[in-house]
């Protein structure tokens, strides 16, 4: 439909439309600036019935002359400023240029392989960013509708250690559970609060509750055990920093590399005399 409707506009500027140097038709003109055909066309998604992009086209042609007419504006009351924000757009075009060329850098040279080894050097050596600033626990927790069936079971398996109570309670969570934490994964106590139709006041005399709590709201009853607690600052334990040491170690990776790249581009333009650095401001020629 798109294609039908680019078409359309195709030939309605062929008929009428004024055209560029390159013989691109072109929609719009204010001033000496022009919004081509082409320009139009990339803009306009092709999965769009002829409608969506008849009215899409429109509204764009109409923002492309708003934001032309705007800028001469802009242009014409701000000469006094002119040069600062010329002086800021050729900064910010600079910075474009030097993104994009270190992210090729990064993408074509960055070590992405991590061993475990490096990982666990990595957090015995920074021990110190890894102190826990909430409760973390471990815990077995089913979200059922009020009358999912069986909820005296869950409540024995999810209490028990019996590989085949945990099997049952895992094929039970997948058929009926809107939602299920087994006890192989830390979890931040904050986080799993969220889950609960509960204020918790008092952290401490929660986490000393019984095995397993139940909670209800009007449409869920709720299933809570916790089955392991470790606390606030504390360490946190290796295997919940492991995604968080693999990205610290990417991002020191980046900067070295980075500033190797910076440091060598400067001594090989020191050596060929495109840098110079003076004690005293020099008046250029």
């Amino acid at each position: 439909m798109r294609l039908a409707f680019i078409g359309t506009l195709l030939l309605l500027c062929l008929a009428g439309c004024q055209e560029t140097e390159s013989k691109d038709p072109v929609i719009a003109k204010v001033g000496d600036n022009y919004l081509s055909y082409a320009e139009l066309k990339a803009s306009i998604p092709n999965d769009l019935t002829a409608e969506d992009s008849t009215e899409l086209a429109t509204n764009l042609i109409q923002t492309w002359i708003n934001r032309e007419l705007m800028f001469s504006q802009a242009q014409y009351n701000l000469q006094g400023i002119e040069t600062d924000i010329e002086d800021r757009v050729e900064k910010y075009r600079k910075e474009l240029y030097i993104f994009a060329y270190e992210k090729e850098q990064v993408n074509q040279k960055l070590d992405t392989v991590i061993t475990e080894e490096e990982i666990i050097a990595f957090y015995d050596e920074n021990q110190e960013i890894f102190q826990l600033n909430d409760y973390i626990l471990k815990v077995r927790y089913v979200k059922l509708a009020l009358n999912s069936p069986n909820q005296l079971e869950v409540q024995t398996w999810i209490q028990s250690e019996e590989a085949e109570d945990l099997e049952a309670l895992t094929e039970y969570c997948h058929k009926y559970a809107v939602k299920y934490f087994n006890d192989t994964n830390w979890v931040y106590f904050n986080e799993l609060l969220r889950e609960l139709p509960i204020e918790v006041y008092n952290k401490e005399s929660f986490l000393r509750s019984d095995n397993l709590v139940e909670f209800t709201d009007p449409e869920h009853i709720y299933f809570l055990s916790i089955r392991d607690l470790q606390s606030k600052n504390t360490l946190s334990p290796l295997e919940l920093e492991h995604e968080r040491i693999n990205s610290l170690i990417l991002n020191k990776r980046k900067l070295e590399l980075l500033s190797s790249i910076r440091s060598k581009l400067y001594k090989t333009a020191v050596s060929k005399g495109n840098v110079t650095s003076y004690e005293k401001p020099q008046i250029p020629n």
